[in-house]
């Protein structure tokens, strides 16, 4: 095991590296709803399958998701899941779907009900903001492991002549 030293700056890697990771999470999910936004062409398509959160699952984690048919404008036929759907009225098996999806890559579409969502991006972007505040925070001169554990400044330890 290292110095303290040693393991703080282990921490600050590891929160530089965590914002990094958040950052370009920000990034992916800003850019494709960028993409469906800007460039997306609009297919109809049928649910094939609708599968539904399980019981232990979270709320707004892990469904429900539906499995589409469409076909794109140049006649490609793409069937794949997603969980960008507008639920109202209950989307099933069966039903006919509108979807907005990249044409340079059919596989990333939504429900064009879904709009665009930005809340993932704002989310992952605002954790990379902190995460790197934390990180750079450790960073600052004069902060030591002597002086965080025993939680004065560094500036507690010299005196003042008046």
């Amino acid at each position: 095991m290292g110095s303290g030293g040693q393991r703080d700056l282990r921490d600050v890697l590891i929160d530089l590296l965590l914002a990094a990771v958040f950052g370009a999470l920000a990034i992916v999910l800003a850019y494709d709803s960028y993409v469906l936004a800007t460039r997306g062409q609009i297919a109809e398509g049928v649910v094939l399958n609708r599968t539904d959160a399980p019981y232990w699952a979270a709320k707004g984690s892990d469904g429900p998701r539906i499995t589409v048919r469409f076909t794109t404008k140049d006649g490609h036929q793409v069937e794949d899941w997603t969980n960008n759907f507008v639920d109202d009225p209950p989307v099933g098996k069966g039903d006919p779907i509108r979807v907005v999806y990249d044409p340079d890559d059919p596989s990333m579409f939504q429900d064009v009900r879904w709009g665009s969502d930005y809340i993932g991006s704002a989310f992952f972007g605002g954790g990379a903001v902190v995460l790197a505040a934390i990180g750079l925070w450790d960073l600052r001169p004069g902060r030591t492991a002597r002086h965080r554990s025993q939680g004065r400044s560094p500036r507690a330890h010299t005196r003042s002549h008046d």
